[in-house]
């Protein structure tokens, strides 16, 4: 009996059974804190403001990619500061008569885009290695995250064929993807919930540039530099979109 009772002991208890692992938890609400908001009349705005403004911070990153990617080169002389300084000469334009809670945000994703090259300075000035995975969708993800710490504001790149977890498109932006790709795209936006908070969602286009084409143009199926397979698309071509949730007051 004894023997029987110690056996026993060291048997396992399924207390808890899970029918299925890695899917979404059902109900409750996304933590999100909005730090940010915005009046409705400000809220279009305000999204499209930020999806300019990340679309031309990454092609001030596109502009330094071939000396980026030399590996005969140490130190790029491509610091926070630099970047910052092309950055925003290219959004000057953009950013007259804007309200100050505007200001306040666009200050914050300015601190946010240089921070995230001066934290890559490590990879960036690596010499010997030509792709250090620093290009301008890890920029716009890394600039994002930080950006969303100090605001709340969520930015994401959904792409038609995504290579990064965060590029997965949410079922809004699956649909709008589909339409930019079977109509002209323009960019467009809507007033939404997130959980209880009210939102206006904005998503801008974002089309295949030339150095793009390294990866994602043709022979579609051939493997590129990172051994993803091509997806066959050329010059113009709609690639993703710049996807803006702002919070409205």
């Amino acid at each position: 009996m004894k023997k029987m009772l110690v056996i026993l002991l060291f048997i396992p208890l399924v207390v808890n059974a899970i029918d299925e692992i890695g899917i979404a938890a059902q109900g409750g609400y996304p933590e999100y804190l909005f730090l940010e908001k915005v009046t409705e009349s400000e809220a279009e705005t305000t999204a499209a403001l930020i999806a300019k403004a990340i679309a031309k911070g990454r092609l001030v990153i596109f502009a330094q990619m071939g000396k980026l990617t030399n590996p005969n080169i140490g130190n790029k002389n491509f610091t926070g500061d630099i970047f910052l300084k092309q950055w925003q000469a290219s959004i000057e334009a953009d950013l007259i008569d804007i309200s100050s809670t505007q200001q306040r945000i666009i200050d914050k994703l300015l601190w946010a885009g240089k921070q995230c090259v001066d934290n890559n300075q490590d990879r960036i000035n690596i010499k010997g290695v030509k792709w250090k995975h620093f290009l301008p969708a890890k920029w716009a993800r890394e600039t994002g995250l930080m950006f969303n710490s100090r605001t709340g504001i969520v930015t994401k790149q959904p792409s038609i064929h995504y290579r990064h977890p965060s590029n997965v498109p949410d079922e809004k932006e699956r649909k709008i993807l589909t339409e930019f790709m079977q109509t002209d795209a323009k960019p467009k936006g809507e007033f939404a919930m997130m959980g209880k908070q009210k939102i206006y969602r904005y998503f801008d286009p974002i089309f295949l540039m030339p150095a793009c084409l390294a990866c994602h143009g043709k022979p579609k199926g051939e493997l590129d530099i990172l051994g993803f397979q091509k997806d066959g698309l050329e010059t113009g071509d709609i690639i993703g979109l710049i996807s803006v949730s702002v919070a409205v007051e």
